[in-house]
Parts: C-alpha cells; structure tokens; sequence
C-alpha cells in the first residue's frame, strides 16, 4: 500500500476539491502563492523575508495581466 504524505505547500491542502471557481487562473494563482508561502514558513524563514517576495510576485502578475 502507497502512503500519501501531503508536504506543506501541496496543492490540495489550499484549494478544496470538487469546488468550481469563477475565475479559475485567479484561483490557481492565489493557491500557489499560499502554497509558497507555507513552504517558506516551513522552512522557518521569517514574515519580513516572506511578504516582499510575495508582493513581488504580485506586483509581476498585475504588470503581465493576470
């Protein structure tokens, strides 16, 4: 039997299954950005190096219309 270990940052943690999104990039993208984030928390990296990464990533997703 295979044991499923769900990592911090796995995609089916943040988004619920069998849930259908109006605006399903927006969607994905917000998932991904708090997938990020949980994975830079795990590794225990500190609130002030976390945000202007994601602000920067945010920033770059508006500038390309996302």
């Amino acid at each position: 039997m295979v044991r499923r270990v769900d990592l911090e940052g796995a995609a089916q943690l943040v988004l619920a299954s069998g849930v259908r999104h109006l605006n399903e990039s927006t969607a994905v993208f917000e998932a991904m950005l708090e997938s990020w984030e949980r994975q830079q928390r795990s590794r225990f990296l500190r609130a002030e190096t976390i945000a202007p990464r994601v602000r920067l990533l945010r920033r770059f997703a508006e500038f390309t219309g996302l």
